[in-house]
């Protein structure tokens, strides 16, 4: 995104709000985009609103964030093998199998 290009954060939000144009996430952004234009948006940050439409929506592309989930994996100083060999089976096994984490 051209995060330079805008001034402020709020701009940012509009402007990631915007390229929401259809079905359910049409409408969700519409009325987030009137709440952020009111200045009662509890989203201050472009962060916060990409965490937002994650809870709201879930995760888009689950296959991308599995697959950079398990390229980042690595044994940690205290981390056991087995612990490392959990992480890696949950990964391997999908999503849902993260909640438990």
């Amino acid at each position: 995104m051209q995060l330079d290009t805008f001034a402020d954060e709020r701009m940012n939000i509009l402007y990631a709000l915007s390229f929401m144009c259809r079905g359910i996430a049409q409408v969700w952004a519409k009325n987030e985009t009137n709440v952020v234009l009111s200045h009662s948006s509890t989203f201050t940050t472009l962060t916060e609103l990409l965490a937002g439409i994650t809870r709201t929506f879930g995760d888009p592309d689950q296959e991308r964030t599995v697959h950079a989930q398990l390229h980042a994996l690595k044994m940690t100083m205290g981390m056991t093998a087995d612990e490392y060999t959990a992480r890696f089976e949950m990964l391997a096994e999908g999503p849902a199998s993260m909640r438990q984490l």
